[in-house]
């Protein structure tokens, strides 16, 4: 990671804010064009990026423009046999999410979900009662998530033409907007969902945290998958252009297997050997199957509303439909 003292000019602009002031992060790890197979939810190859620029202006970091280009057609076609199979400890996210959503929208009655995976979130918002909807790009995962759980899962990005319109009173965008070149209009997209008092939902590495900045190249959010990385400024600067309002930061919380765990750590540690051993004997292979919670304090979970500009106008818009109606 180069840590130049002179913003450089490049042909990127900033996602974020457009600055042509951006100064180069990170080197490519790849030397080929990306292939589904590198966009695995599950990937544990670390510090492997796309070229990266941070933004001298808000500090945002990103890919260079030439890597994301097919990143939607790549989407469509990924698959992830491991991530599936983690599904019973990746759902106890899911809940800890909606216990914290429904907590600050009691009256929800429905939800949509952004980047739904197999539709953990859409379930776990369907058994509570709501109207629920997840759109999900790739179409093995909505093919699983529709089989698993028989939740309404929208094949495609947002915003999605079956949903043209409609609006949601919680709208979830999980670890997503890291995935996506243009965050800030996917940020008015949702903003556009809500209906007036909604909630908005954002979970997202922080490229500002500690574990960030101590491990550096080798920080475990930084994959291929990974193309724009917010600290809590970057965040709050795009959640605002969008018509948003941060109401809430919060650390996220995730839950898997200590296996998984200990699998992910032995990146990092001399434990590849110690794992092998742990799986060959069956006591301690069954405390490789327990879920732990897991929070290193290097992302945030974000709840926004409709800043006050944003709710006027869909106020007066409302207003406006209503005068228009044939009832009115």
């Amino acid at each position: 990671m180069t840590t130049n003292t002179a913003p450089a000019k490049s042909a990127n602009q900033c996602w974020v804010c457009n600055s042509e002031h951006v100064r180069h992060w990170k080197p490519a790890s790849l030397d080929r064009p990306l292939t589904p197979e590198d966009l695995r939810i599950t990937d544990s190859r670390y510090g492997l990026t796309a070229e990266l620029w941070k933004c001298e202006s808000c500090g945002f970091i990103f890919a260079d423009d030439a890597a994301v280009s097919d990143l939607v057609e790549l989407y469509s076609q990924l698959t992830d046999d491991d991530y599936v199979d983690s599904s019973p400890a990746r759902a106890l996210q899911m809940r800890w999410l909606m216990d914290k959503a429904t907590s600050m929208r009691p009256q929800a009655a429905s939800m949509l979900d952004i980047g739904a995976g197999t539709g953990l979130l859409v379930a776990e918002g369907a058994a509570r009662g709501l109207r629920a909807v997840g759109v999900e790009p790739s179409a093995s995962l909505v093919a699983c998530g529709r089989e698993q759980y028989a939740v309404e899962l929208l094949q495609g990005t947002y915003p999605h033409e079956q949903l043209a319109g409609q609006k949601f009173d919680i709208v979830f965008l999980v670890d997503v907007i890291e995935h996506v070149s243009n965050p800030v209009e996917l940020l008015q997209s949702c903003a556009n969902a809500l209906n007036l008092g909604g909630l908005f939902v954002v979970v997202t590495p922080d490229a500002g945290s500690m574990a960030a900045r101590m491990l550096k190249d080798r920080w475990w959010h930084y994959r291929l998958a990974h193309v724009g990385y917010f600290d809590r400024d970057s965040m709050t600067a795009a959640a605002r252009t969008a018509g948003l309002k941060p109401e809430v930061f919060k650390r996220a919380r995730w839950f898997f297997p200590l296996g998984y765990v200990a699998d992910r750590l032995g990146e990092y540690l001399p434990l590849k050997t110690l794992n092998r051993l742990a799986r060959a004997t069956p006591g301690v292979r069954r405390l490789y199957e327990m879920t732990v919670p897991v929070n290193p304090h290097d992302s945030w979970v974000v709840f926004m509303s409709l800043d006050d500009q944003t709710l006027e106008d869909q106020t007066l818009d409302a207003q406006t439909l209503d005068d228009q109606s044939p009832t009115s």
